[in-house]
């Protein structure tokens, strides 16, 4: 039975997502659940109130959830996603239908998928200078229009290849769906716990994607005379120095979604962004 929920939309939130998450609260409320309502991302506050909530129920796109379900994750709370956004991977609710799930919900008729999340560490120098944290992806990419960047690939310590591209794409089984479906990699079913590295506009490299399992330790080295920047799960880039190195394991936390449907449902959803296109 849930008691405290967290109610979230993004900041400035399009007008049907605000009504719908006034009316899903207020039906909450008569079920006799207290929530709290806020913004991601905001100036800290939904971090210190996660470990009090049951359940996070966010409005928004595949980008809002991605950002409360890290924030989640770190405290072990689940979340479910009410879709307002254009591809709706990780959402679990239609707008249309979201209110009749409430008492569901209430009641602990819902069922916790586990997915598995990315740990960065950005050497320079032989020193640690930021530790990430990532649902989706972690890219390392070129910061300019012209010429290329060098990306050197280990795996568990073992030299495997140089790209000489546009970057690589380090991502999830979530992250699957996500860039490193668009430069043509695997998509891989969501609670499988591997890593998936796909290369950005490779030249004359074939091999352009490959799967490793959670226990492997990633490195990329970076080279560029122009400069390069990674991204975290489509947020904000940063900046990186030649000769930079990023070390990618298995994130000791999970992030965890409340679902209702089948536990088949993922390969529906597929099959659905795959007829509409995205």
């Amino acid at each position: 039975m849930l008691k405290n929920v967290g109610v979230v939309l993004r900041p400035v939130p399009p007008p049907e997502a605000d009504r719908l998450a006034d009316a899903f609260s207020k039906e909450l409320e008569r079920e006799g659940v207290k929530v709290w309502r806020g913004i991601v991302p905001d100036n800290g506050e939904f971090a210190k109130v996660v470990p009090e909530l049951d359940l996070v129920f966010v409005f928004g796109g595949d980008g809002t959830i991605l950002h409360a379900a890290k924030t989640a994750a770190m405290h072990g709370k689940p979340i479910t996603g009410v879709d307002f956004g254009r591809f709706g991977f990780l959402a679990e609710l239609d707008p249309a239908t979201a209110l009749e799930k409430v008492p569901a919900f209430v009641e602990g008729k819902h069922w916790l998928e586990e997915r598995a999340m990315l740990k960065a560490q950005l050497i320079r120098h032989d020193k640690v200078v930021g530790e990430y944290v990532g649902l989706n992806d972690i890219v390392v990419g070129r910061s300019f229009l012209s010429g290329v960047i060098d990306v050197k690939l280990d795996v568990d310590g073992s030299p495997l290849t140089t790209y000489i591209g546009d970057g690589v794409i380090v991502s999830t089984a979530t992250g699957s769906t996500a860039y490193s479906l668009a430069t043509g990699g695997p998509v891989v079913a969501p609670t499988m716990r591997a890593m998936v590295i796909s290369a950005i506009a490779p030249h004359l490299n074939l091999l352009g994607h490959l799967i490793v399992p959670e226990s492997s330790t990633v490195t990329l080295y970076v080279g560029t005379r122009k400069g390069a920047s990674v991204t975290i799960d489509g947020q904000p880039d940063f900046s990186i120095e030649d000769q930079d190195m990023l070390h990618i394991t298995n994130s000791p936390n999970n992030a965890y979604f409340a679902r209702l449907q089948p536990k088949q449902y993922f390969y529906n959803t597929l099959a659905d962004r795959l007829r509409r296109g995205g």
